[in-house]
């Protein structure tokens, strides 16, 4: 490979063909990349870039390649159509990479990766592009929508020719080709929101938001934390809602502060689910799906470390990580079992409140996971609704007399969500419905107010 093409934009590439025929997640595959890298911090966050953002914003890249090219790009070699979509990325959406870098390490690039004459498609393609985008930004995209490509919440590029289809036209093509989601999920939600409230989830569905963590206040206090953080440079709030944290980017394993346990990574509305279960000190918790344990942790933190919490799991890999984050944290009252050995050591109504966070198809958090918008499909929300209400029948039979069965999701779909707990309710007599919580995804200039979407519903059992 020539020296014109950085080691980050071809391990970039790399990584987008490995994706593209393989059925391994994104963040796998870029953890496991830059472990076996000698990329320094620069190139590793230039790589990561790349990366996710050509496979958050594909179904947007792909629009705006076939305006210039003049062959289908499902004719295209895959590693040119990646090469075309690594460069084009970097010249409409990374304002600080100069356009010649892109278009010539993408030559470079198809040189060794396409057929005869490959270079040149790639060269035409993207100095076409180039040519037709406007280089300042703009903060009104009114009257040009079909050249306007959204930025952030209040910016937008802006083409010299018409881009995408006219919204009037079909809403729901539209807002697939400028929010980059399958149409098949924008015209469940222009049918639901109406085209402004749409285009704002699928918005907040794109965009990353700031990094948001919980303080343990085992260790902290929130007040602590933000002086803590201050004082390695990194600035920190209090979040609107939930009762954790933004700060600025953080590594967290490079971070001494998570590493001695004073916080953990966690979403918005996942911390507000912790809240909702209302668990109290001394009582006996069950996490009926641990996953990680995250939710596990900050049930224990909210109980005071007093008490029980069961995480149950049926991934060994994952309970093993889970005790190891725990101990991070410096919680004792967590134990972890499997799904046989929770059978084994439980009895049916032994526990005061019951958790199910219940796999979903996680349109709420889509933004900080780029290709779960790829890999889900319309008949999955039927299926998995169906795997949710058996999982949910057979933790309730957990919950004691006066005790609770909450359930959430990282999902905003009726499907998984209200509708599911209406269906519910009317499977279980023995359950009182209490209250349930949505939230939309949301973002804005305030780092506090962002927030990602998710579900919650909490029952009372006779």
């Amino acid at each position: 490979m020539s020296a014109d093409v950085s080691s980050a934009r071809q391990l970039a590439l790399d990584l987008l063909n490995e994706w593209s025929r393989s059925n391994i997640f994104a963040d796998v595959l870029l953890s496991r990349a830059l472990d076996d890298s000698r990329l320094d911090a620069r190139d590793r966050s230039l790589t990561a870039e790349i990366f996710l953002g050509v496979i958050r914003r594909r179904a947007t890249l792909d629009c705006v390649l076939q305006t210039f090219c003049s062959r289908p790009l499902s004719g295209l070699h895959p590693s040119i159509l990646n090469i075309l979509r690594t460069a084009a990325y970097q010249i409409i959406l990374l304002e600080r990479i100069p356009t010649y870098a892109a278009v010539d390490s993408a030559v470079e690039q198809a040189k060794t990766s396409g057929g005869t004459g490959s270079h040149k498609l790639v060269n035409a393609v993207l100095r076409s592009l180039d040519r037709s985008l406007a280089k300042d930004t703009l903060i009104t995209n009114n009257d040009v929508v079909r050249r306007a490509l959204p930025l952030d919440f209040n910016r937008w590029r802006y083409f010299d020719k018409d881009i995408f289809t006219d919204y009037s036209d079909d809403p729901g093509q539209y807002l697939s080709q400028v929010y980059s989601c399958p149409d098949w999920l924008t015209c469940r939600w222009w049918g639901r929101f109406d085209l402004a409230g749409a285009s704002a989830v699928c918005l907040a569905s794109l965009l990353r938001g700031p990094f948001t963590l919980r303080p343990n206040i085992l260790r902290t206090s929130s007040d602590e934390l933000i002086a803590a953080l201050a004082n390695t440079g990194i600035s920190a709030g209090p979040l609107a809602e939930a009762l954790g944290l933004w700060a600025d980017q953080i590594h967290p394993q490079q971070n001494e502060l998570f590493l001695a346990g004073h916080f953990q990574p966690q979403g918005p509305t996942a911390m507000l689910a912790g809240l909702f279960t209302q668990v109290q000190p001394g009582q006996k918790v069950l996490d009926f799906c641990a996953g990680l344990g995250t939710k596990s942790t900050h049930l224990a933190e909210l109980m005071n470390n007093d008490g029980l919490v069961v995480a149950m799991d049926i991934s060994l890999d994952k309970l093993t990580r889970a005790r190891t984050n725990a101990e991070r944290l410096g919680i004792t009252c967590i134990q972890f079992v499997s799904l046989d050995e929770l059978a084994e050591k439980f009895t049916p109504g032994s526990f005061d409140v019951v958790l199910v966070d219940a796999p979903c198809s996680n349109t709420g958090v889509l933004a900080s996971r780029p290709d779960v918008r790829w890999r889900i499909k319309p008949h999955h929300l039927a299926e998995l609704a169906d795997k949710q209400k058996t999982i949910l029948h057979n933790a309730s039979a957990f919950v004691k007399s006066g005790g609770s069965l909450i359930y959430s999701t990282c999902s905003i779909e009726p499907t998984e969500n209200d509708e599911l707990t209406t269906q519910f309710s009317a499977l279980d007599q023995t359950l009182v419905f209490d209250a349930e919580k949505e939230y939309l995804p949301h973002i804005c200039g305030d780092p506090a107010a962002w927030r990602d979407g998710g579900y919650m519903a909490r029952w009372h059992k006779k």
